[in-house]
């Protein structure tokens, strides 16, 4: 038996699989106080008596804590001359022309910051020895200064970590081994000294704030299982116990399951072009996925400005450098408030009601109309109860704040404006949509929109309308899809070898040599996390860019080339690459950044089509109801039915009711089901 849950900003959705194949799901408010009590006591609702061999967890405790400042107080070790790196940032700013641009302040406050006179050469030799009696006088201030962690980036450790290694033994010595220091060689070995300082910042920071949610976590759940694992940013799983040393690896812990998910479900349909969509209570999320293969970036930012239009450049954020999903993120969910700016104008979001008090429709005392109130007055959600019934809806109480908030002081009548409001939430997300597609050189019209959380099978269609996207999936259990893809996922960790090496330089068999000394690293914790030696596989890339760029792209690395003929296939992999990213090449020479590893095993086997099967009769016929389609068609009588009830394609308007979602299909779209469950949306010919 395992368990899957994903704590969302709204809702925490949860699905059980029962070895026999039962499959269990429900959602829950995600109240953070009393999540771990909601959820072992969904599991005893459940009258198993089944073991549950490991929960799996995905969660966005990292980003949020990072985002809002609540990080553990830190200290921060550097090389003599490097202590304002952090507030510098690489000199970047995100417009130059903006002159109302404020810094936002940096990880670590400046007296926090303190300086050794050691110093490690770009070749890795040592021009001056760490002092250790300097080092430990540092470290004693700092804990004078009581603070929690302590990250440690000296310069040119990525090729020497000896001082590094050196200072962290110290910091034992003077503060105890349960001290928490966290060394930029362990977290991120690679040129760039302010990503690096960056990222080791941001891990130490985090690792006293997970440490201590885990621990709320685990004393619920440990009587039912002792292993919880965690989804990391890169769509792989890993163990709690890991999480809590490199908790900067589950920034994007939340997002990555649906997108993971849905890329499982492309490769089982033979979707080789897919864009994934999932919008649930706060936030929207779009992700490219092309031959079922997530893109995937080797570099991001937390806590700079909410622009998907630059989302690939420098936003005001702190620099991370951990290998996550490249997933683009709005704040446009189904919590996110309506309100009339100065100016008079309808705006959406980005400030969500979250799940206290939540949406008005609720009826758990918010008072701000969002884009679930709009939904239920526009009859597309079900005015009585939603969530299998467990949620009450007050349709009263969202057509009054939409008509005394929003229509009133624009002279609308309540339905088009409460129209309006899901008008503004879909361009919204279409910017994210967008973000991954044409700004990536991909034509939309080509790709399959999946759609799915709590409140993206509503707006999906409209989304695919008006993004000229001809076809949409809308997977079984799509309200918690995220915690599906939990259940989906293989263990995965990550390597990295900085080489920095022209690529008519390198020395043959070079490559080959630092990808097996990953490779025994890899076997090495995998096998000491209970991981069968003959489970584990290993994917190469390689990071690559003409030598006068700043930026590198990550490319496979041709697995069957010898070692001499391996710089000519890596050369031609990179221009192929670099044509498709940026639209030219050229004969300029080529550079080798560094080499990555991914180490995967598979931990379970659920597949998309057996859970189609099990997709139950209908309850019984659903009360038809008004639903209000725009100026277009106005308000319509709209047949509403169960996913079971489509066994033939259908005409628009329909409305299907699901127990965790509500898939709405417009006029001018129909709908059937594929022979893996999921529902399928065409437009009318």
């Amino acid at each position: 038996m395992r368990v899957g849950f994903d704590i969302g900003g709204t809702f925490t959705d949860l699905i059980v699989l029962g070895d026999d194949g039962r499959i269990d799901t429900a959602k829950v408010l995600s109240l953070l106080d009393r999540v771990g009590e909601d959820i072992v006591g969904h599991i005893r609702q459940a009258g198993s008596s089944e073991q549950i061999a490991n929960f799996v967890h995905g969660t966005t405790i990292a980003s949020n804590a990072v985002i809002e400042g609540t990080t553990a107080l830190t200290g921060y070790i550097t090389t003599r001359g490097f202590r304002d790196d952090l507030e510098m940032r690489g000199e970047r700013r995100p417009n130059l022309q903006d002159p109302n641009w404020v810094r936002g302040r940096p990880l670590v406050p400046r007296q926090l910051r303190l300086e050794l006179s050691e110093r490690v050469l770009g070749d890795g030799t040592v021009e001056r020895s760490l002092d250790a009696e300097e080092a430990r006088q540092v470290i004693r201030s700092l804990a004078d200064q009581q603070v929690q962690a302590i990250a440690v980036c000296l310069i040119n450790s990525y090729l020497n970590p000896a001082h590094e290694q050196e200072v962290a033994r110290l910091i034992a010595d003077e503060l105890g081994s349960g001290a928490v220091v966290c060394i930029s060689s362990d977290i991120y070995p690679q040129i760039r000294e302010y990503e690096r300082a960056s990222t080791t910042v941001i891990n130490a920071s985090l690792i006293p704030v997970v440490d201590r949610y885990l621990d709320r976590l685990e004393h619920h759940l440990s009587a039912y299982s002792e292993r919880l694992l965690v989804m990391q940013s890169n769509g792989g799983i890993m163990s709690a116990e890991l999480a809590r040393n490199k908790p900067a690896f589950m920034i994007e812990s939340g997002p990555a399951a649906g997108v993971l998910a849905a890329a499982r479900l492309g490769q089982e349909t033979g979707l080789d072009k897919v864009l994934s969509f999932d919008m649930g209570g706060t936030t929207a999320k779009a992700c490219l996925i092309e031959d079922g293969l997530p893109a995937e970036r080797a570099a991001g930012e937390i806590g700079g400005a909410a622009n998907v239009t630059t989302h690939q450049f420098y936003k005001g954020g702190h620099a991370l450098r951990v290998p996550s999903l490249d997933i683009v993120e709005v704040g446009a969910g189904g919590g996110s408030i309506a309100w009339i700016d100065d100016s008079g104008a309808l705006r959406v979001g980005p400030h969500s009601a979250g799940a206290e008090p939540g949406p008005v429709c609720y009826g758990r005392g918010g008072s701000q109309p969002t884009v679930t109130d709009a939904n239920v007055v526009n009859g597309y959600i079900n005015p009585e109860a939603i969530a299998n019934t467990t949620m009450r809806i007050d349709h009263d109480a969202a057509w009054r704040a939409i008509k005394d908030q929003i229509a009133d002081p624009l002279g609308l009548d309540t339905r088009e404006a409460a129209y309006g409001i899901s008008q503004i939430a879909n361009s919204a997300m279409m910017r994210a949509l967008r973000a991954v597609s044409t700004e990536r050189g991909r034509d939309p019209r080509d790709f399959t929109l999946v759609s799915f959380g709590g409140s993206g099978p509503v707006h999906a269609a409209a989304l695919a309308d008006d993004m000229e996207i001809g076809k949409v999936l809308v997977p079984v259990f799509p309200g918690v899809f995220s915690a599906l893809g939990l259940l989906l996922a293989d263990y995965r960790h990550d390597y990295i070898r900085s080489v920095v090496t022209p690529l008519a330089e390198l020395r043959p068999g070079r490559i080959q040599e630092l990808y097996a000394d990953m490779q025994t690293e890899a076997r090495e914790l995998m096998q000491a996390e209970g991981i069968n030696a003959e489970l584990i596989r290993f994917e190469p890339y390689v990071d690559m860019k003409y030598d006068y760029q700043l930026q590198d792209l990550s490319i496979p690395c041709p697995d069957r080339a010898d070692a001499a003929e391996l710089p000519d296939a890596l050369a031609r992999s990179f221009q192929a690459a670099h044509e498709q990213a940026f639209g030219y090449t050229t004969g300029d020479p080529i550079e080798l950044v560094s080499l990555r590893l991914r180490a995967l095993a598979t931990v379970g086997d659920i597949r998309f089509r057996d859970l189609g099967m099990r997709i139950g009769a209908s309850s019984g016929a659903n009360k038809p109801r008004a639903a209000f389609f725009g100026p277009q068609h106005g308000l319509l009588q709209t047949p509403v039915c169960r996913r079971s009830d489509i066994a033939e394609p259908q005409p628009g308007p329909l409305i299907v009711e699901e127990p965790d979602t509500t898939v709405l299909v417009p006029p001018d779209w129909q709908i059937s089901r594929d022979a893996f469950g999921s529902l399928v949306l065409t437009r009318a010919a």
